[in-house]
């Protein structure tokens, strides 16, 4: 009996401008291993790549195409097709799962000359709803992750799921047994013997075993393959199947699919590789010891940033399909859309299983570059919805202005996303303190004018950077009073305990307009008793650009008598003066100067300012090192609250975006 080992290679997920990672895979791996299986006919590897990456070897290193298409010709190598941009396919709806799949396979026959049956998922997410999408684009097998296989199920076979009359080929990919890889080459097939030996015992009958094809799928990358050269093991692999008395043989995934007679019906649930599940479970912790796989839903849970994206990405989905009018820029915005659903951006990193804010940052800047084209597609007009935009059960307003891009939620009433349309990100996508990783938590969700009521001890402690109680309104949840469309107005309201004995309500209005917004408060003193206290509103910006290891990009500018003066922002304001904040700021303006767009806060009453840059450190996939994951900015404007009972004060807050770039004068023709 024949048993199939099946090698692929599945390129790195990395940024489409790091082509020095890209040249550094190139001749570190790919380079060798052309090299390899040209001297030794009898290794068979089966390739997996991105679009990103076809189009940077196709331009800069043509020869290595010309190489594969000659393996592809005496049967050693293959490659696997997926998606242009390697997105997590159960996010997408069903047209831009075959537009992808459709892209990248077109440019794998213009480039090999072959057409992939079979396909490789990013992270191995799944969903049985992908099934027809898969099928109509003519994928006959797909590798998936063995922890999504039934355990019952003989893993060592190809297996079959269909569904309506259309089917799929499931190809398990051992992850298991593959650090056996890493010891030897004898190793490897000392393990391999014995789940093959296993696996047969499982079939419905032993009259199969006569006719059944066994195989083992494996899936390495980049820098696993690496390393596996630097050990001579494909060498060593060569050998050994090459010896008269040996039963294994190497394959390509095709070539062990069309030698197998018998595959076993199967259905696949939803799920995600192990390798990526086990970070679903705890917050940037990994647990290892999984019985189920858990889905991308799980992982969006534990991750509201990642969740935030694909309801950006979603929405904006939408929105490409009911554009009208110039189909060129249609087109255009549903590719560039495409790119915006790398997986990178929802779930991984080359080196982590968790979101790095660079890539997210990276993906909103493309899906804010997508709504400008949709908007020059027809006349747009600026508009304020409410709905549940993120699919909590609550209603949330998604504000389109003539200059930005915003969503306000109900959870603190505070400003989640922010995207001026000039390209630069989401400046409200902040992660928040963790005790585990930076030694203080938070306990309330950043983002743009979140409101706190605090004691004096507990400002004291705010300021310091400390846990100080949240200021009561940060984590609640605010009802709507009031929602004018037409007029683009959001009016919300909130009541809660001040030092657990004193109602309050806090009553916050949005105005909407075409470069900001006005914020307006009505605190109010509910209670019997004098009213005295701390009232802070909260902006934290989020660093967007990351072509820079330091954090300096925001520039603050303040306004005392009239006057302008800078601040330095490399150190807190606590760091600055004993009490911790500048006082009596008439204004002040925060410049992003990587992307030189500039946020003024204007109160119609002089605050106290304080401001804090704040490094958020996350553990990194491979070693468990602490690592910075994201940076933010964060400014509060306090004022003094002394209310008698049954009074209330008022305080405004005008908000406004400019670009610093010149206009351009338009030429009309």
């Amino acid at each position: 009996m024949s048993v199939y080992v099946c090698f692929s290679l599945k390129a790195s997920l990395i940024d489409k401008k790091s082509t020095d990672v890209l040249e550094k895979e190139y001749q570190s791996v790919f380079k060798p291993i052309l090299k390899c299986m040209l001297s030794h006919p009898n290794l068979r590897i089966s390739f997996s790549f991105t679009g990103i990456q076809m189009e940077y070897y196709r331009r800069k290193h043509s020869e290595m195409f010309e190489i594969l298409h000659e393996l592809i010709q005496r049967k050693q190598a293959e490659v696997l097709g997926g998606g242009y941009y390697d997105p997590v396919f159960p996010l997408l709806f069903p047209q831009d799962r075959t537009g992808q799949i459709d892209l990248l396979s077109s440019s794998i026959r213009e480039t090999t000359g072959k057409r992939p049956r079979g396909l490789s998922l990013c992270a191995s997410g799944w969903d049985s709803g992908m099934l027809p999408s898969l099928s109509s684009c003519g994928m006959e097998y797909v590798l998936l992750d063995e922890s999504l296989i039934p355990p019952e199920k003989n893993k060592s076979i190809p297996l079959i799921m269909s569904d309506k009359g259309k089917s799929i080929i499931i190809l398990p990919v051992f992850t298991s047994i593959k650090n056996s890889c890493f010891e030897s080459a004898a190793s490897f097939i000392e393990q391999a013997d014995i789940f093959v030996k296993k696996g047969m015992k499982n079939l419905p009958s032993q009259e199969l075993a006569s006719v059944c094809t066994s195989g083992i799928t494996l899936q390495f990358s980049t820098d696993e393959f690496k390393t596996l050269l630097e050990r001579k093991f494909f060498e060593e692999i060569s050998d050994i199947v090459s010896a008269e008395e040996s039963e294994y043989k190497t394959g390509t995934c095709f070539q062990f699919v069309k030698a197998s007679f018998y595959k076993e019906p199967v259905y696949i649930a939803a799920g995600l590789s192990k390798e990526i599940s086990q970070w679903a479970v705890k917050p940037y912790q990994a647990v290892k010891n999984l019985k189920n796989s858990l889905t991308i839903f799980d992982f969006f849970e534990l991750y509201p940033q990642s969740r935030a994206l694909y309801d950006k990405m979603l929405y904006v989905s939408l929105l490409v399909s009911q554009s009208h009018g110039d189909k060129a820029r249609k087109k255009n915005s549903r590719e560039q859309l495409w790119e915006a659903q790398n997986g990178n951006g929802f779930i991984c990193t080359s080196k982590g299983a968790f979101v790095n804010s660079s890539f997210r940052q990276n993906a909103y800047r493309i899906l804010t570059d997508v709504e400008k084209t949709l908007r020059s597609c027809s006349e747009f007009t600026p508009s304020v919805s409410s709905f549940d935009y993120n699919s909590d059960g609550l209603n949330e307003y998604v504000c389109r202005m003539d200059n930005y891009f915003s969503e306000i939620s109900l959870l603190g009433g505070a400003v989640r996303e922010l995207c001026p349309l000039q390209s630069s990100g989401n400046y409200a996508d902040s992660l928040s303190r963790s005790i585990e990783f930076e030694g203080v938590s938070d306990g309330y969700d950043r983002g743009l004018f979140v409101d706190h009521l605090f004691t004096e001890e507990e400002l004291s402690y705010y300021l310091d950077n400390l846990p100080s109680g949240n200021g009561i309104f940060s984590k609640l949840y605010y009802s709507e009073v009031k929602f004018n469309a037409s007029r683009k107005e959001i009016s919300l309201e909130v009541s809660a305990l001040y030092r657990k004995k004193q109602k309050v309500t806090l009553r916050k209005k949005y105005v909407l307009t075409a470069s900001g917004m006005m914020i307006q408060y009505i605190l109010k003193n509910e209670s019997d008793s004098k009213l005295s206290a701390k009232f802070a509103v909260e902006s934290s910006f989020a660093q967007t650009n990351f072509q820079n290891t330091d954090f300096s990009a925001y520039k603050l500018e303040i306004i005392l008598d009239g006057e302008k003066r800078e601040v330095d922002t490399k150190s807190s304001s606590k760091e600055l003066n004993s009490r911790g904040t500048l006082n009596n700021v008439q204004a002040y303006y925060l410049t992003d100067t990587d992307n030189e767009i500039s946020f003024m806060f204007e109160p119609n009453e002089e605050a106290d300012l304080s401001f804090v840059p704040i490094i958020f450190n996350r553990p990194e996939y491979m070693t468990g090192e602490l690592m910075s994951a994201g940076m933010t900015f964060a400014n509060t404007m306090i004022w003094n609250v002394e209310l008698e009972a049954g009074m209330e004060m008022e305080k405004t807050i005008n908000f406004s975006i400019y670009s610093q770039h010149k206009k351009r004068t338009r030429v009309k023709k």
